[in-house]
């Protein structure tokens, strides 16, 4: 299916934000590349940095990896723990790959201190859904991707996503924001009552004054 007209803008904003989007499809390899070169995931840089990779199961021995950024799953299966860890830092395509190795990236990604959110929609899907951060199941999913998930994308639209994100990050802008005026206010009320108990003299400020204070500002 060709993807829709917002993802390219949505994967965009995620680059922007700070947000790393790795697509693992059991689509071929080819396929997959393609498409993500159409939505943004691949860019003119990832096709310059060319790497050959000795793989296994190829008739000539060598696929181009995109300087490490698109693997497949017979790459995947065949490296080491260690090697897998490193490669996962780079990684933004794995194709053709089979559950388990969909559970393992999330795995050394939550070992490396991101925050992962996975999306699936399907059986197989349901491991990965459940040790990842924030599991999204597509609301066209099936029933165990959704039972595995926490929350439910009804539209299945990725843009969702990425609304949702910059609405939580405003939402906790404005709540440290809040804390700080807080703080900044009160310090001085604080200050004052622990400095009059300190030295034993009378309160400063009696409950009256405290709520005069706070109510003008």
């Amino acid at each position: 299916d060709p993807p829709r007209p917002e993802v390219r803008n949505a994967i965009s904003d995620c680059q922007r934000a700070g947000i790393r989007v790795l697509v693992i499809t059991g689509d071929s390899k080819e396929t997959a590349e393609a498409m993500c070169h159409e939505i943004g995931v691949l860019d003119e840089m990832d096709s310059a940095q060319r790497v050959a990779y000795k793989a296994p199961h190829t008739t000539n021995g060598q696929v181009d990896t995109l300087g490490g950024r698109s693997l497949t799953g017979a790459m995947w299966a065949s490296m080491s723990d260690d090697e897998q860890a490193e490669a996962v830092r780079h990684l933004k395509v794995l194709s053709r790959v089979e559950p388990s190795h969909k559970l393992s990236v999330v795995r050394y990604l939550r070992k490396q201190g991101e925050v992962v959110a996975m999306t699936g929609d399907g059986v197989n899907d349901a491991p990965a859904l459940k040790q990842a951060d924030i599991g999204i199941a597509m609301g066209s999913g099936t029933a165990v991707a959704r039972e595995a998930s926490d929350m439910v994308l009804v539209d299945d639209n990725f843009h969702t996503i990425v609304s949702a994100v910059r609405q939580g990050r405003a939402i906790f802008a404005n709540t440290k924001q809040f804390i700080r005026y807080l703080i900044s206010s009160n310090i001085g009320e604080v200050a004052c009552i622990f400095f009059s108990a300190m030295v034993g003299t009378p309160e400063a400020l009696i409950p009256a004054q405290l709520l005069w204070v706070n109510f003008v500002t």
